[in-house]
């Protein structure tokens, strides 16, 4: 599980799990990934991939918001407090996906090697196959689509 670390700045400090592929913001989250940080949930794939600290301090704000230690009144002030604290030092993101990154770096070689054997054959055989592939529907964020979550940006859990 991904953690936020908040450190010197009381009485925040501590570790706070938040997974955003696992527990999908809600409206109101979403709202203060908005205002704090301005990605959407077509965009916050590109604040992931640059580490946007700004990003990263509303997950923070998110992140003690479920865990009680700032109620919807405190997040505009938390969020203050995290945001003028040294970024990296005082607040930052914990993912497994550095772990598990490390060991999916053989997959893909394997998987093209596979493919450089047979490319002609194997490109003929997808093509026919996608269409049985559902298409993918809905607005992003809905349950009838997935967001691009942080987890599939650090994480090949959910590629």
């Amino acid at each position: 599980m991904d953690t936020i670390v908040i450190t010197g700045v009381p009485p925040w400090d501590g570790r706070y799990p938040f997974d955003i592929a696992d527990n999908e913001p809600t409206t109101r989250e979403w709202g203060y990934i908005k205002r704090f940080s301005g990605y959407l949930p077509a965009t916050i794939e590109d604040g992931l991939k640059g580490a946007d600290p700004e990003l990263i301090c509303a997950f923070a704000v998110i992140a003690l918001r479920r865990a009680g230690k700032a109620g919807n009144e405190d997040v505009p002030g938390v969020y203050e407090r995290l945001a003028d604290a040294p970024f990296g030092a005082a607040v930052h993101l914990e993912t497994d996906a550095s772990e598990d990154s490390e060991g999916d770096v053989g997959p893909p070689a394997g998987s093209s090697d596979g493919s450089s054997s047979s490319s002609g054959t194997d490109s003929t055989r997808s093509s026919e196959t996608s269409p049985e592939i559902p298409p993918i529907s809905g607005i992003p964020g809905s349950a009838g689509s997935e967001l691009p979550p942080m987890v599939s940006v650090s994480s090949p859990r959910r590629s």
